[in-house]
């Protein structure tokens, strides 16, 4: 028995040795960037980092001031770009990102990405605050129903998020939580290929249904959200780009409390995202930046 268990052991360990081999030559997992907390309680990604994507086809970068992608060579005649992972877009090479499509477009102006995965729209909105002594022409939040709701406590908790308790009527600042066995994970290319793939999106799953049926939609709470925030300096130069599924209900209230406002709009014969991705793909966020650009032109003038 205590032979049968060390072979089994020995195989185990060479199961993984083997597998940890070949997910990082043939980079079935991709690496995963550090994150901080900053002074001003914005969770951002530790500045100057690299890493590849999955089958390193490509790499992505944090540039100096800790968000993915480069930094424009002045900020001069600004337009800050703000968002989730869609902005973050690690899945993509740094050439299809928003700012060089819309610089493209509109040359005469300097295009700033600040993004991380997972910014919901009270996050967004604090970071367009530090934004702002860029002293940027616009800053183009790019929002969805979700970024909405899981900025509110009641509404869907995450302590690793920062988050607006409407109770209490107060900000609550996220927690980072950073532990020995997640940096492990995260190390461990095989462990996380595994945890990413199988578990993590079983758990996901029934995680989505348990929020479908206990947590429907709020507007009241939305509302109360967006009041607290409401001033003329978060409104007067900042454009919400929402995706084009957004609830309309959600893009109404935003208009009432006095946002501009961009919605997207997809031809049902064009496929912006990945296969069982919802991520875009250089297609969609092309289409999406030659939409804003055009919406841009007007209001530049």
């Amino acid at each position: 028995m205590k032979k049968f268990i060390t072979t089994v052991f020995l195989f185990l360990v060479l199961g993984m040795i083997v597998g940890e081999l070949i997910a990082r030559f043939f980079v079935i997992s991709p690496d995963i960037p550090k994150r901080s907390i900053d002074q001003w309680g914005i969770q951002k990604y530790i500045p100057n980092q690299f890493g590849k994507w999955k089958t390193g086809q490509h790499t992505w970068q944090i540039n100096e001031l800790g968000w993915p992608g480069i930094l424009p060579n002045s900020t001069d005649s600004l337009i800050t770009i703000i968002g989730d992972s869609f902005i973050e877009n690690f899945m993509n090479p740094d050439s299809c990102r928003q700012n060089v499509y819309l610089k493209k477009k509109l040359p005469g102006f300097n295009f700033l990405e600040a993004s991380r995965s997972g910014v919901n729209f009270l996050e967004a909105t604090m970071i367009a605050d530090q934004l702002d002594s860029l002293k940027p022409k616009y800053q183009l939040l790019y929002v969805h129903d979700t970024d909405f709701k899981e900025s509110i406590v009641q509404l869907n908790t995450n302590t690793q998020l920062t988050q607006f308790d409407i109770v209490k009527g107060k900000i609550t600042k996220a927690q980072l939580k950073s532990s020995f066995a997640k940096n492990a994970l995260y190390t461990c290319k095989f462990i996380y290929y595994l945890y990413s793939n199988y578990w993590q999106n079983k758990k996901n799953k029934s995680q989505t249904k348990t929020k479908t049926k206990q947590i429907p939609p709020q507007l009241d709470s939305i509302k109360i959200m967006l009041s607290s925030l409401n001033s003329p300096n978060r409104t007067n130069n900042r454009i919400l780009v929402f995706r084009p599924d957004t609830d309309p209900n959600i893009i109404a209230l935003c208009k009432d409390m006095g946002y501009k406002y961009i919605l997207l709009k997809q031809s049902t014969n064009e496929e912006w995202s990945f296969d069982h991705d919802p991520h875009w793909t250089c297609f969609g966020h092309k289409k999406a930046a030659l939409q804003i650009a055009k919406k841009l032109e007007h209001k530049l003038k």
